[in-house]
């Protein structure tokens, strides 16, 4: 078995489909092309992502014929939004310390104090039943443990970390709906408390994918990189970053104007 450390930049669902335009749909046919797959499966991931978020350090894991080439690789999967940006062969399934997501909320008159207060209730392990999307078949805890919460700011958005041992389907993006909704003073901090308690039901607004990325599913692996696939992975993140600046800039003439 191979683990392969895999970013992509949100355009994809994660998950096979029927229509096969998802992450792993589109990784196995490169690797298949490629020659070095032995069997269509993936056997284990990082985290599953929905259309519209992106992953930094994703994982897979995959049975390979050979030991991979990842400039070769990287090469078949250009103008794609994914990359393996690194490999090691394994003999069992590694166990995730940690997933680390962060969502990038625009800065637009808020409290951040009370984002910060509010935050600090949702760390240790609570039930979760109205940060996700219900799961109708009652197979899944809504119970789950956030290690860590952390908030930033500039002049433009408000940087969420949030660090926990798994995550439910839309929880972080709830998570983020709730702080929203505090930080503009519609809701009190002890609302929280409500959210949480397992006796309690209320709908919560489900924040967009395309400001969530999957920094990390954080495991003991020693990954071999390829420097130069590193390389072009920024090369395109830079221009990827130039070309939202100048239309992030233009915007702000606008509403200034």
């Amino acid at each position: 078995m191979y683990i392969l450390k895999i970013a992509y930049d949100g355009r994809y669902s994660f998950q096979q489909q029927h229509h096969k335009e998802t992450v792993c749909d589109i990784l196995l046919d490169t690797l298949e092309e490629t020659g070095f797959l032995y069997k269509r499966k993936i056997i284990y991931s990082g985290g599953r992502t929905d259309k519209g978020v992106s992953a930094l350090g994703n994982f897979v894991v995959v049975e390979l014929k050979k030991e991979p080439i990842l400039s070769y690789i990287n090469a078949k999967l250009k103008n794609k939004g994914i990359w393996v940006l690194g490999y090691k062969e394994i003999n069992e399934i590694p166990k995730v310390k940690y997933r680390h997501y962060r969502y990038i909320l625009p800065n637009i008159d808020y409290d951040v104090d009370l984002i910060v207060e509010g935050s600090k209730k949702f760390i240790g392990t609570h039930s979760f039943h109205n940060l996700s999307k219900r799961d109708r078949t009652k197979e899944r805890s809504p119970i789950r443990t956030i290690y860590d919460i952390k908030i930033s700011e500039n002049d433009f958005y408000l940087t969420i970390d949030i660090i926990g041992e798994s995550f439910l389907w839309n929880m972080v993006r709830k998570i983020v709906g709730a702080l929203d909704l505090i930080g503009r003073g519609k809701k009190p901090v002890e609302w929280i408390d409500k959210l949480l308690d397992e006796n309690y039901r209320e709908g919560v607004p489900t924040f967009p994918p395309d400001g969530l990325i999957l920094v990390e599913a954080k495991v003991d692996i020693d990954y071999i990189y390829d420097n130069y696939s590193i390389k072009k992975f920024k090369e395109y993140w830079k221009e990827f970053f130039k070309l939202y600046v100048m239309k992030m800039g233009i915007s702000k003439t606008i509403l200034d104007f």
